[in-house]
């Protein structure tokens, strides 16, 4: 398997370290509100590599934290009338709720930062007494930077160069303009902490540093999260890491791709803040989750609510010719005649390029269409009826069912029961564009009767007047069906 290593600036063979087991940390969220869109693509994104490392009969040993104080937390509890920890535990709550919706697995270990304060003032006292810190008058603690000769290596960030322009605002006791935050001393109202400099509270760099070691032993195999975070947390985890420990902090560095609104940076100021709860408002969980695949994990991703149409188009198509499938394994009889052999072999073809796209870096968009090809090839058989009704079919859907199964387990998405998903699915395209489904029903109802009576002339016209509702009818031996 490879992995893009933001370290090296390229693709790698990844193993765990001890060739079994995986020790990955991701950054999790500062929880003072609800989780966007972007918080959605990087837990997919890491989910899809804990799924697929797990596939490949590797251990997961997958970490991912809160951040449960902060200063916008803080901030938060003042506009909310509520502790901060009141804050904390409610968006967490809601973090947890979105996640499901998405299917994302839990993590093994998700450490809060406020349940790891001694971690963490251990880790500043060491730093402290190795002269990669030190104390101000006023409680500060502050990380040297200039004491780390590889800062910025992850980054490419050239210390010079950070150096030009910085300043030391005022009120503030640093040494170099370049020093951050590891201890902050207590503000009257803020939640605070008993430390060898007085009350106050960590930074927020420290606490991954500290919570990440308590549970993986370094080199940590993977440590995640967005692009945003390569500067300046990361880099500054790696400092306050490696310098305390003398070790290397992570072997990879796996960082997810940017999401933009509409081709622009997604932002409250520019009125294109779009919540997971704001879509899932108008589409499936699992509509979002297959939109998010559709890109490489580290390419940007642009959300429109036409792509978000395209998908759920192709998903529908999916779970189609997954109950067609279902359907057809329920023949008794099936015809001895000649199945090409060709095609049982482009099936395990797509099959494998299929694993080969998640192996290479975990390439969901190239998967995809190999997925996408395999629609293709059973469509043909679909639609040849000696092809259909032969024992070789049987054999071809069998595989392509339980090939959903296994496909499934690595993406997270086309795992439903078709029914239940092709119902669920009208269901929000009812709600989404705004259609009274008792009308539908009454002018369908109606529809057949003309039909029954042979006046054509009415049955066209409550055709028209269902189409210009966005509803098509279907009739089936069954009686007819209605779609939107």
């Amino acid at each position: 398997m490879q992995l893009y290593n933001t370290l090296t600036h390229k693709k790698e063979p990844f193993a765990p370290a001890d060739g079994k087991r995986v020790n990955m940390y991701v950054c999790g969220i500062t929880a003072y509100d609800y989780c966007h869109i972007g918080h959605a693509r990087s837990a997919v994104a890491f989910d899809v590599l804990v799924r697929q490392l797990r596939s490949k009969g590797l251990e997961v040993n997958f970490i991912r934290n809160f951040t449960d104080v902060d200063d916008k937390i803080i901030k938060r509890a003042g506009e909310e009338g509520i502790s901060s920890f009141e804050v904390a535990d409610k968006y967490i709550d809601a973090f947890y709720e979105d996640m499901d919706r998405l299917n994302i697995l839990r993590p093994d270990v998700e450490p809060r930062c406020t349940g790891h304060i001694k971690e963490m003032i251990d880790l500043c006292v060491e730093l402290i007494d190795k002269g990669h810190a030190y104390a101000t008058p006023s409680g500060d603690v502050y990380f040297r930077v200039r004491s780390f000769p590889a800062y910025g290596k992850l980054s490419g960030r050239d210390i010079e160069e950070l150096r030009s322009g910085a300043r030391v605002a005022p009120g503030e006791e640093k040494e170099d303009p370049l020093d951050f935050a590891l201890w902050k001393a207590a503000k009257p109202g803020e939640p605070s902490w008993e430390s060898p400099w007085g009350q106050g509270r960590p930074g927020w760099h420290i606490e991954c540093s500290a919570m990440s070691e308590k549970y993986a032993p370094l080199p940590l195999d993977i440590h995640g999260g967005g692009q945003d975070l390569v500067f300046p947390h990361h880099e500054n985890e790696i400092a306050q890491t490696e310098a305390a420990s003398g070790k290397e902090f992570a072997r990879f560095w796996v960082h997810n791709g940017f999401v933009q609104v509409d081709s622009e940076k997604m932002s409250k100021s520019l009125g294109n803040f779009k919540t997971i709860r704001d879509i899932l408002e108008n589409y499936l969980p699992e509509t979002l989750r297959f939109f998010l695949l559709t890109k490489q994990y580290r390419t940007p991703i642009d959300f429109t609510f036409e792509a978000m149409e395209d998908a759920e188009k192709n998903l529908k198509r999916f779970y189609e010719t997954k109950a067609r499938l279902a359907e057809e394994l329920q023949r008794s009889k099936w015809a001895r005649s000649q199945f090409p052999a060709e095609i049982m072999n482009e099936f395990n073809e797509l099959d494998a390029n299929f694993d080969a796209a998640m192996d290479d870096d975990l390439n969901t968009a190239a998967a995809l269409g190999h997925l996408f090809n395999v629609l293709h090839l059973v469509g043909r058989v679909l639609e040849d009826k000696p092809l259909r009704k032969a024992e070789g079919a049987r054999d071809l859907f069998a595989a392509v069912i339980e090939g959903f199964e296994r496909w499934s387990g690595v993406l997270g998405v086309l795992g439903s029961e078709p029914g239940a998903f092709l119902s669920d699915l009208r269901a929000s395209r009812v709600h989404r564009k705004g259609i009274d489904p008792a009308r539908v029903d009454e002018l369908v109802a109606k529809r057949q009767e003309a039909r029954a009576a042979k006046d054509f002339a009415t049955s066209d016209s409550i055709r028209d007047e269902l189409l210009k509702l966005g509803v098509e009818v279907k009739d089936t031996p069954q009686g007819p069906v209605w779609d939107v």
